[in-house]
This record gives C-alpha cells, structure tokens and sequence, in this order.
C-alpha cells in the first residue's frame, strides 16, 4: 500500500471518528437540554402526568424545531419524505390517523388520552426520527459507504439514547432493575426502525412505524 492509499484511509478514519463523535455530542447534548428544560419549566406547574407530557411535547417540538434549522445549517438533508409518494404511504398514513383518532381511549380518557397519543405516536417519532433515521442516518452515509454498517452504528447509538433517558434517574439514586427495560426498547425499535429506513430510504415510513408501535406497545 503506498503512502498516498494510508493517508486516504487515515483521512477516511478521521471523518468517521469525527462523525461519532459529532453524535454523540449531539445526543448528550440534547437529552440534556431536555432535562434541564423540563426541570425548570415543571416547577411553575403542579407536578402531574398530564403536565409533564405537555411540557415534554412543547419541549420536542421545539428541539425538533432546532435540529431542522441545526441540518440546514450543516447542509445534511433528513430524507424526511420518500421521492415518490405512492400509494401506499398514502394508505398507510391514513390508516394511522383513523388508529389515532378512534382509539377507544380518546372517549374514556378525553383530553388526557389525546395528549398521550400526541406525545407518543406524533411528537416523539417525528422528534426522535428526524434525528436518528433522519440527520444521523445521513450523515453517517457521508463516511461509510456499506448501508449496514451505517444501519448498524444508528441501532447502537438509537440504542445509547435511550440509556441517556434513565441516566439522571440513576444519578438520583434510583436503581429500578426495571429502568433497563428502557434499553432493550432502545435496541428492539432502533433494530426494526433501522431495517424499515434502509428498505425505504426516507424517515416518513419510519415516522409511521415508530408512532404505530408506541400506539400500542406505551
């Protein structure tokens, strides 16, 4: 191998060792915006499930918010809609909104059940894969050329982010053998979010899925 083939690899090496880094820091960075935001924003609010779901969806949106303006800024594209809108997406979009909208919850549980929907089969998967399915993904495809390896580095890192959730519980002392279960989620959803995202190439399929699987998995 020639000097000019070692300094291309090590050029390679760098770019992806730079690309981890940028998502790991930019997963800390963000959980941590999050609770620290939540901490503030909760002490105005009596301390209620209810209250806390509305303080954490008007927190994503606006983090979604920024991690669009944070891609534009980088001139990373999130392949949030697939080239072509088929049939299919058409149907299966509006599938998921009759699940949502008839869910029977939504006439037992009123405004409280709406919320919940919201904040876990809307706000959550389209915060949560614009970033990973979405910025992420792409990003990775920068520096790595093989679409499993980048399908593989997004189910591990999917998978950290959902360790970063229990992190401040467990820093508050609390050790729920329990809170884990956070973890496995993690790797199960990044698994087959990951494999729907190298299949179609775009984040609405995995918007849908990620919504659909909370709908009926929280």
């Amino acid at each position: 191998m020639g000097g000019g083939e070692i300094d291309i690899s090590r050029l390679a090496y760098k770019k992806r060792l730079y690309v981890i880094f940028e998502a790991i820091l930019l997963m800390v960075a963000l959980q941590g915006i999050t609770e620290i935001s939540e901490l503030y924003i909760s002490s105005f609010f009596p301390r209620t499930r209810l209250n806390e779901r509305i303080i954490n969806i008007s927190i994503m949106i606006v983090l979604t918010v920024v991690l669009i303006l944070y891609a534009k800024i980088r001139k990373q594209a999130l392949s949030f809609f697939p080239e072509k809108i088929s049939k299919g997406y058409i149907i299966a979009t509006c599938a998921a909104a009759v699940v949502f909208i008839i869910a029977p919850s939504n006439f037992t549980q009123g405004f409280t059940s709406v919320i919940n929907i919201l904040y876990g089969s809307i706000v959550t998967p389209v915060y949560e894969e614009l970033l990973f399915r979405g910025y992420l993904w792409n990003r990775f495809g920068k520096v790595m050329t093989n679409r499993w390896h980048i399908c593989i580095w997004n189910v591990a890192l999917f998978t950290i982010w959902h360790f970063l959730y229990i992190v401040p519980n467990i820093i508050s002392g609390d050790w729920n053998v329990l809170q884990l279960l956070k973890i496995v989620a993690g790797l199960f959803y990044g698994t087959i979010l990951g494999f729907i995202r190298l299949k179609t190439k775009n984040c609405w399929a995995t918007i849908l899925a990620h919504g659909i699987m909370n709908f009926f998995m929280i």
